[in-house]
This record gives C-alpha cells, sequence and structure tokens, in this order.
C-alpha cells in the first residue's frame, strides 16, 4: 500500500515535470536568435493585419499565395506583438508549444504499463521528453510556423480517446459518442486554421476503426467523431471557406482551381507537390531515406531517425504478432497500442500521399518515441529486456539528432528585443501612392508600417504573372489604370532583374537609378525604387 507521503511525492514529481518542461521550451525560445522565417515575413504577419483592418480586396496578394489563408490563427501573436517585447513573446509562444510535453506525459501514462510510482513517473517523462527532442519540434521553438501549436488540439484528442478506453469498448453508448464527439471538435479546431492538419482528422476518425470491440459500435463512434471534426472545422475555418467563395467562386481560393474554376487564377492546382514521392517504391522506403536526406521532405537540412525507428518497430511487433508471438504480459494498453498505431498510420499514408511536408506531421514526430516503446512493450522478450531495448532505442534517435539549419534566425536587438517586426516607413510625399510588388522574396511584413490608404498590389508571384488574362490581373491592370498618383515598387535589391522583366508588360518601367532603403529589422535589402510609365 503507498504511504501518503510517497503518493505526495509522487504528485509533486507529476506537477514539477508538467511545469518545469514546458518552462525550459519558453526559456529556450527566448534564448535562441529571434524567429526571422519565410512565413512570417510572407504572410504571417500580414494576414494577421489585413484581417483586423479590412483590407481583403485593397490589397492584391501582397503575400503571394498564402495571402488567402485563413487569418484566425495568426491574430493572437500579431495582437499580443503589440503589447509585448520580442523576447517575452517568443517566451510565450515557446511556453504553449512546451505544453506539447503534458500531453505526451499523460499518454505515456495511459498507454505504457508504467506503474503509479516514482520510477512510472520519470519513464513517461523521459517519452514525453524524447518526443519534443524531435529535429522538426527544436527547429519550429518559438518560430511562428504553428505547427506545434496545433499539435496540441491533435494530441488533446488522441488523449481523450486513449483515456476513455473503458467507456469507448464497454461503457454507455450515448456517452462514448459525446466523448469522441469532442475529440473529434478538437481536431477539427485544428483543420479550420490551418488545412494540412487535415491527415490527423483522418488519423483520429478512423482510427477508432480499429480499437476492440463490435464493428457496429467502432463505426458508430468513428462516424460520430467525423461529425465532431466536421463541427469543429466549422467554428474556426467555415466562415473563412464561405468567405473564399463567395470572393472568389473557389472555397479553397487558389487551390484545385482546377476544379473550381475561379476566373480570378489559372486553372492550376496551385499545391506545392515538390516533396511527393515519385514512385511506390520511394515512397515505401521514404521513412528510411529521409535519415540519410531530410530534403526530400523540408526546406532545411537535419538528421532524425526517430519516425524510421517507429515504423520499423511497429512492423516488426506486427510480424511478432501475427507469428504468434507477442509477450504474454504486454506492458502497454492494448487499446491505446491498437489505436495509436493505427491513427499515425493513416495519418502518415495520407500526409505521404497529398503533401510529404515534414512540419505537417510534427505531432507524429513527437509521438514516435511513445510508438517505439508501446511496439517493443508487445515483444517476446523478458520486461526487463523490453525496458533496456525500449530505453536503448530512445537514446538513441535522441542522441543522434542533429540541426544542419535553421528556419532563418536573427540576432535579438538590445534590452527584450524591442518589437518583434521593426520597420520604418518612409514619409511619402504623395497620400495617393500605390506600391507594387515583384518576384518571390516576402515582403508584406512592411504594410503594416505604411499609411493605411497606401495599397500594394502583387502583379508577379506564384499565384499571377501580368502575361496572364486572369480577373487578377484584369483588376490589377484597371486599378493601376484608374491611378493618378505616385506609384512605387518594393522589391530586394538583389532583384530588380525582375521588375525590369515584368513591369514593361504593364506599360511601366522601374527607375532603379533612385532607388532609397526600406529600413527595417528583418531584412536590410529592401527598396522602394520610383516607378515611370514605359516608353
Amino acid at each position: 500500500m503507498t504511504s501518503p507521503r510517497y503518493a505526495a511525492r509522487v504528485r509533486l514529481a507529476v506537477f514539477g515535470f508538467c511545469l518545469g518542461i514546458p518552462l525550459l521550451f519558453a526559456l529556450a525560445a527566448a534564448l535562441l536568435p529571434q524567429d526571422n522565417n519565410w512565413d512570417l515575413r510572407n504572410y504571417h504577419w500580414y494576414n494577421a493585419y489585413a484581417f483586423l483592418t479590412g483590407r481583403m480586396g485593397f490589397d492584391l496578394a501582397p503575400a503571394q499565395t498564402p495571402t488567402y489563408y485563413n487569418p484566425l490563427l495568426d491574430v493572437p501573436f500579431y495582437l499580443a506583438a503589440q503589447v509585448l517585447p520580442a523576447r517575452v513573446l517568443s517566451f510565450l509562444l515557446g511556453l504553449v508549444q512546451g505544453c506539447n510535453f503534458i500531453l505526451l506525459f499523460f499518454l505515456a501514462r495511459r498507454t505504457v504499463r508504467l506503474g503509479t510510482g516514482l520510477p512510472g513517473v520519470f519513464a513517461a517523462a523521459a517519452i514525453g521528453i524524447a518526443g519534443l527532442l524531435g529535429a522538426g519540434h527544436l527547429g519550429l521553438i518559438g518560430t511562428t510556423f504553428y505547427d506545434n501549436v496545433l499539435s496540441l488540439f491533435v494530441l488533446g484528442a488522441m488523449l481523450m480517446i486513449v483515456g476513455a478506453d473503458g467507456l469507448l469498448t464497454a461503457g454507455p453508448m450515448k456517452r462514448a459518442l459525446a466523448h469522441v464527439f469532442t475529440a473529434g471538435i478538437l481536431v477539427g479546431f485544428a483543420v479550420g486554421l490551418k488545412l494540412p492538419s487535415q491527415v490527423f482528422a483522418v488519423g483520429v476518425c478512423f482510427g477508432l476503426l480499429f480499437i476492440p470491440g463490435p464493428f457496429m459500435r467502432r463505426f458508430r463512434l468513428s462516424f460520430v467523431s467525423g461529425l465532431g471534426i466536421v463541427t469543429g472545422f466549422a467554428v474556426t475555418g467555415g466562415w473563412w471557406i464561405a468567405r473564399m467563395w463567395h470572393t472568389f467562386a473557389n472555397p479553397l481560393f487558389p487551390y484545385m482551381n482546377d476544379v473550381f474554376h475561379s476566373p480570378w487564377a489559372l486553372d492550376l492546382n496551385y499545391r506545392d507537390i515538390r516533396f511527393l514521392p515519385k514512385s511506390f517504391g520511394e515512397a515505401l522506403t521514404f521513412p528510411f531515406r529521409f535519415v540519410a536526406d531530410s530534403k526530400i521532405a523540408s526546406e532545411i537540412s537535419f538528421t532524425d531517425a526517430r519516425i524510421a525507428v517507429a515504423v520499423s518497430a511497429l512492423l516488426i511487433t506486427g510480424l511478432l504478432v501475427l507469428a504468434g508471438r507477442k509477450a504474454r504480459d504486454p506492458g502497454a494498453n492494448m487499446f491505446a497500442v491498437r489505436y495509436l498505431a493505427a491513427a499515425s498510420a493513416l495519418a502518415y499514408a495520407v500526409w505521404l500521399a497529398i503533401f510529404a511536408i515534414y512540419r505537417y506531421i510534427t505531432p507524429l514526430e513527437m509521438l514516435s518515441p511513445l510508438l517505439i516503446v508501446t511496439a517493443v512493450a508487445l515483444w517476446p522478450l523478458s520486461l526487463r529486456a523490453r525496458a533496456v531495448t525500449a530505453g536503448a532505442l530512445l537514446l538513441l534517435v535522441t542522441a543522434t539528432v542533429r540541426m544542419h539549419e535553421d528556419w532563418t534566425r536573427k540576432p535579438w536587438a538590445p534590452g527584450l528585443g524591442g518589437a518583434f517586426v521593426d520597420v520604418t516607413a518612409p514619409v511619402l510625399d504623395d497620400p495617393n501612392t500605390l506600391v507594387l510588388m515583384t518576384g518571390l522574396a516576402p515582403t508584406a511584413y512592411v504594410i503594416p508600417a505604411f499609411p493605411p490608404e497606401v495599397a500594394f498590389l502583387r502583379p508577379v508571384s506564384y499565384l499571377a504573372g501580368p502575361d496572364q488574362g486572369t480577373l487578377f490581373i484584369q483588376t490589377v491592370k484597371q486599378r493601376l489604370a484608374a491611378h493618378r498618383g505616385t506609384v512605387l515598387v518594393l522589391e530586394p535589391s538583389w532583384d530588380h532583374e525582375t521588375a525590369e522583366k515584368f513591369l514593361p508588360m504593364l506599360g511601366l518601367a522601374p527607375d532603379h537609378a533612385n532607388c532609397k532603403k526600406l529600413p527595417n529589422g528583418l531584412d536590410d535589402t529592401l527598396e522602394l525604387c520610383p516607378v515611370l510609365k514605359a516608353r
């Protein structure tokens, strides 16, 4: 029987880990160089500003294709940045990202039979810490990609399901359905905020088909969780889908325009397919090829073997189970093992088929250490041998992590870092100024610093080109024809060529002899150049 003093020590250890680990990641976010990633400069900062100030239609695609992403996810950070110094803001963002540990910790406690004492607490903490020491998550600390923020919804939904095994397999059906509906809502929130989260919606929903119990019960649970996902999506993303449909006749604008045929864009899909496997063989070997070359699925280079090890461990376990060689005393909750393995495999398969962009499976990276431990827990070895094997594999995948690049960071300004985005807009002699943006450089972050009456149009981007006949380009030309004030072009000093090539198609010519620097803390190459009528 556990003494009250020992039980109090166990509770204190749980509290200490659940408070201390997120705080360590918050501290890391404040000590690492400041986030200056491409997406922040391209659209995360601008989209929140445009949404809050109603600039849709006033500016035209200044953040290129992502101009039309749901801005709701970016609003809290943007608002907080108006009142908090950059380091404090990064600390808070890192704290939120570090809270993934809490969910991983309790998932481990519910999944692996670790006991209720202090050794079990430390083992669960080790699994949770290993989950956050993957290269993907380490690179995202303090950044505005939010893949390791939306992971809280995904892991939270999985914890709800794993933590209710008795209810879902044999409890009152109404309560079970209400429970999975609520879990589905959490995942739906993530999908509505960022559509690539849909891969985990598939996993969370259809993973319920693989839990123990009669098929019809599992089917009903899966179906109702899907209804919850749709409900959550409607709350966070439905309004934006409706707005895109009303404005552009394409609810996913500009994506899948080969299906919706919006006149605002070409009949293209516009999806980023550069990382998709080129063959079945490439898809089959992806986790192992990724260890050698992360750039087959990531814009930055790093080394991390956890997904490859998790896949290998699960495959070995599956073969042993089929051969009737499963451990007589499994060291894991079979409900949790079946659900997490199925949900992870389904999410991975969908991700590989439609994205293959590593950041989008950050929750799976976090789950990989737990999947490794649960797989080994079923091997026909002694309990001690399984514990040693699982521990050795966790040490292996953690110790071999290497970060060769980051997502672009910059030194902090003195003190608490000043403003997170620091731009000094020039004094404009003509209040009726229109600014063109050319090329693919991320520059929309400077727009909030300009007077609100200055409009920004990007006729040259991933979305459009001045030689196209889309309604977007027609609107750009109409705005230019009607404009009677000053026209400038915003571009980096290293990319004068794009403006010189494309602006003449609009009857304009950049005056690169009279460019002026645009002072800002994120990119010292930006310039504003006069634009003249082409001769």
